[in-house]
This record gives structure tokens, sequence and C-alpha cells, in this order.
């Protein structure tokens, strides 16, 4: 589980690493496995959905061709009935004597034809004059008109010998008068003009049924509502499965509202067969594959939710772990380590952290114990001010009675000496202006000057620009003293000693001369050997003091590329100078 720490807003784990590996494995997984599966389904649904079209095509097709091979054999039928002669010349009679001579011809004529289509239930010889003659049922007594069969029509001009009746009852049947049923009716006469009689064969609708049955073709289901065809003739009138009027355009699309439609037109009937299939039925592959895919989807995209969970928490918790304990160091705590044992990158950074942490320690502890030495320095130095008070007092004595004897260049050393004092000690600070160690030099200067007499001058020209920059203290007193002990001559009737300080870029130079008896090249090559080497052993180890010193805590403070250069030839004095950086505060 995630944690916040106190203070840290919930709205970090939005910006989490954890959130954002989430969101990455989330959008790299589940985005490609939808579009996947969306492209699959559509295409399956759109191959099998042209399938079911085809098939279902390829199906009312069939059936109209059966219907056309069953229409082909009644016109067979209706040809070698028609073209009979017994047959023509019964129509032509116009008495019952005459007609009943051609009765047995005409009944062996109509069985033997019956045999070619024996699923029709009855043949009926109807003559232009209205007698009627019937063969395979009991004419009901009484019809004796053509007006009685209100679904014929012979008196108007034919320009086809064939039709088809809408569906109706059998009126003029005596056992069967109820029985629906539709007729081939075969026009005896030439085309273009009045018949002279019609052939007409009677078939239950069972016969459409059987020709249309099996429409469905997913499954055992053969019921009217699932599939099945609607048969209309040329006026619209619903022939089959039903008699149940005109059926419509907006029928029509009523229909294709729950159903897949398909319309055919046969031109040799006329009628309009309007195949439907229950869409919930026909699409129900469709819907499986949709049902299957959508499951294997949602199962896979769980899949991946929970593998992503897993990797960016095993990802995201060495961080997490690395950030918290980051964050108690930066709260001081250095008493942390991190314990995880992966050896990849975030490993690495577990080990970088922990010697970083160590690294810490040692330099808190460090700065700890400079800070507690720098401390109990300056108590020592605080204490050791009482010193110098007790030595300022007996100067003040001394100078007093120097005053009192008329002893004035006494009195003058020892106020020089007391403020040199004061300089030298009476101050913590570490940077003071350069102007402060001149004045201090100064001092040092006038205190030889008494010893030395008229032997002893001194001319110090400083660039006003340098005064009020700063530097480390006490750097000068110790190389002019340098100049006193090791390079005028006791035996020199004069001594001069010239100090030259100047800015230039970003460095200020200051340059001490003497006129002392100088050093040889190979001295000086030494010494500026051993302040470029070894000056900071030599100060600690050996106690130098003057240049070495110097060098050595002007390195310490700016750097190796600051410090002090000798110059000298033997007898021609000793020119000192030091390399300083340009800093206008401490």
């Amino acid at each position: 589980m995630l944690c916040f720490d106190e203070g840290v807003p919930r709205v970090f784990f939005r910006n989490s690493i954890f959130a954002k590996l989430l969101l990455s494995f989330l959008l790299l997984s589940t985005l490609p496995l939808m579009l996947a599966s969306w492209f699959t389904l559509t295409s399956s649904e759109q191959s099998l959905n042209e399938k079911l079209k085809r098939e279902t095509n390829n199906i009312l097709e069939q059936k109209i061709k059966t219907l056309y091979f069953f229409i082909s054999d009644t016109r067979r039928m209706g040809d070698i009935i028609a073209k009979d002669p017994n047959v023509l010349a019964y129509l032509e009679s116009s008495d019952a004597e005459t007609r009943k001579a051609y009765t047995a011809d005409m009944a062996q004529l109509l069985s033997g034809t019956q045999s070619i289509r024996p699923e029709n239930i009855g043949m009926t010889l109807i003559s232009e004059s209205g007698f009627l003659y019937a063969n395979g049922y009991n004419l009901r007594t009484g019809i004796t008109s053509r007006s009685e069969l209100p679904w014929l029509s012979i008196d108007e001009i034919i320009t086809d010998n064939y039709q088809i009746s809408r569906m109706h009852d059998r009126s003029y049947s005596v056992l069967e008068s109820d029985q629906l049923v539709f007729s081939f009716i075969r026009f005896i006469g030439d085309s273009g003009f009045k018949p002279r009689g019609a052939l007409i064969i009677d078939f239950k609708i069972d016969v459409l049924r059987d020709l249309l049955k099996n429409i469905f073709l997913l499954g055992d289901i053969y019921d009217d509502y699932a599939s099945g065809v609607i048969v209309t003739d040329k006026t619209g009138e619903i022939l089959y499965p039903y008699p149940a009027g005109v059926f419509s355009a907006q029928d029509f699309e009523r229909l294709e509202t729950n159903y897949f439609l398909i319309q055919r037109y046969d031109r040799m009937t006329g009628w309009n067969f309007t195949a439907y299939f229950l869409k919930s039925e026909l699409y129900k592959p469709i819907y499986g594959i949709r049902r299957i895919t959508l499951t294997i989807m949602i199962v896979s995209i769980v899949v991946c939710v929970f593998v992503s969970l897993l990797l960016s928490r095993r990802i995201s918790k060495p961080i997490l772990k690395l950030r918290n304990l980051i964050m108690k160091v930066g709260h001081g705590d250095f008493n942390v380590h991190y314990t995880g044992i992966a050896r990849d990158e975030i490993g690495a950074l577990g080990h970088g952290f922990n010697l970083m942490v160590r690294r810490l320690q040692d330099l808190v502890q460090q700065v700890y114990e400079e800070q507690n030495q720098k401390h109990r320095a300056e108590i020592t130095a605080m204490q050791s001010q009482i010193n110098p008070h007790f030595l300022y007092n007996t100067l003040e004595s001394i100078n007093s009675l120097a005053r009192k004897t008329k002893q004035k260049e006494i009195s003058h050393m020892i106020i020089q000496l007391g403020r040199l004092l004061r300089l030298s000690i009476g101050t913590f600070d570490d940077m003071i202006p350069i102007d402060k160690e001149v004045t201090s030099v100064r001092h040092y200067l006038e205190l030889h000057k008494f010893r030395m007499k008229e032997r002893f001058r001194y001319d110090i020209q400083l660039d006003p620009q340098i005064l009020n920059l700063y530097t480390i203290k006490w750097i000068l007193q110790p190389i002019i003293e340098n100049t006193f002990i090791h390079g005028l001559d006791r035996k020199q009737s004069s001594g001069n000693v010239e100090l030259r300080g100047w800015l230039k870029d970003d460095n200020v130079y200051i340059r001490i001369s003497d006129n002392g008896k100088g050093m040889t090249v190979s001295a000086v090559e030494q010494l500026n050997e051993d302040l470029e080497l070894r000056a900071i052993q030599l100060a600690k180890d050996y106690g130098r003091v003057g240049l070495f010193n110097v060098q050595s805590r002007i390195r310490l403070y700016f750097g190796t590329n600051y410090g002090i250069h000798v110059e000298s030839d033997p007898g021609q004095g000793v020119t000192v100078t030091l390399k300083l950086p340009r800093k206008e505060k401490p």
C-alpha cells in the first residue's frame, strides 16, 4: 500500500512514479488489446454478416427455383390438357349430350396428368358458357356459373395463358368448402383473344409451406415467427402464409425493425417473395462471438490491470522507500540504511545512497568536531586577551615614566608597540581590509626605524582601489620581518624597504622589496620550489612561521592559484610578490 508522509499532500499520488508507471503499463497493455479486440470483433461480425446475407440469398434463390420447377410442372400439366382435342371439343360443345360423349376420355386424361404433380387436390374445367367439370373431388350441386368464382376472370382479353390465383376457399367443393387453396389457371384459347375456357388446378396452402419451409438456416427454428416467406401477387395482396390484405411499404418498414429482409420478384408467377429472418436468431453466432470477445477482453483487461499494479508496485516500492529514507535524512536522521537486495539500477541507487549517508555522517561529525575546536579556540583566545591587557597597562606605565624623564624616542616606540599589539590581537576576524593590514606593517616599520636611526628608510605606495578590499590578516609583517632578519645586513650603512600594491584584472598584487644582500640563484629556486610544493608541511612540522606560514594560509583560504613568488640576485636584495584575489566582502 502506498503511504503518504505527514505534510505531503495526497495530490502527490497523481505525480508519483507509481501512478505514472501504472498509467503507462495500462495504456501499453489495454489500449492495443482493446483495439485488437475491436478490430477482431468488427472483422468477425462483418465477415459473418456477409456470410449470412450470402447464405440467406442462396436459400431464397433455391426456394424460388424449387417453386419454378413446381410451376413448370404445373404448366406442363396445363399444356397437355389444354391442347387435347377432347378437351377442346368438350369446351366447344353447347349441349349436355355432346359433352357427355367426351367425359370418359377427359377423365382418363386428367387422371393421367395428375401424376405429374400428385399433390394437387382437384382439377376443374370451366367453359365460356359457364358449365363446370370436376376431377378429383365432388363438385357441389348447383354450381353452374363462373360468377360464383369471384377470384376467376376469363372475360377479358388475355396476354398470357397462365395465371396463379390468390388464396381462396373451395366453395364449389362438397366436402372441403372452407379449405384454403391457391389455384393454377390455364386459359384455353389463343393469346390476344378472349379465352374459350379455363383449366383450374387446386393446391393446398401446405404445398407452398412444403416448398418454402426450412428457410431458417441456423438451428431448428422453423415457426413462422422466427423466419419464413411472405408471398404477394402483383397487386400486393398477400398470398402466403395466410391472406391478410395488402403488404404495404409501411408494413415492410415495420417488419424491418426486428427482422432481416430479402426481397425477390419472380417473373413466371408475378409474385414478390419477401424472406424474413428474426435478427435475434439470425445473428446468434455474431452475438456469441461478441460475448466471447468481450469476455476475453474484459478478463484480459483485468489481468493487465493486475499485472500493471504488480509491476508498478514492484518498481516503485524501492523508489518510494528511498524517497522516505531521503526525507528522513533531510530531517536530520542519519541512522537510516537502504536494505534492498535488487541488483538493478535501483539497487545501485540504494547502494549509492548508503555510501552518501555514511559520507554525510562523517562530514557532519567532522564539522561538529571543527566547530568544537573553533569554539574552544575562541574561548582560549578570549582568555588570552587578559594577558595583553596587563601588557598594555605595563607599557602605558613605561610610557608615562619615559615622558617624565623626557625620553621621547622611548615613549614613541612604546606607543607604536602598543598599537601594533592592539592590531594583532584585538580582533578575531580572519579577513580584514588591506588598509588595516598595511597600518600594522607601518607601525612595525616605525619601530625598526627608531632602532636603526638614519640607516633605515621605508616607502609605502598603494593603489587607492585596493585599500578597501579584503585579505587574510598578518601576511605582510612576517615577510618584512624576514627582510630585517635575513635580508638587511647589520653592517650595511643604510637599509631600504619598499611596499607597492596595485590591482590587475581581478587580482591584487603586493610587492615588498629590500636592498639587502640578496640570494643566490639556486637558493631562490629551492625557496620557490619549497613554497610551491612543501609550504604546509614545512610550516606545520618544522615551525617555519615566516614565508611558509603565509604561503600556507593564502593557499588554504584562496586556492593554489594564489600565493608568494620570490625573486633575488646576490647583492641586489630580495623582492617578494604576493598574488591575492579581489575580495570586496570578507
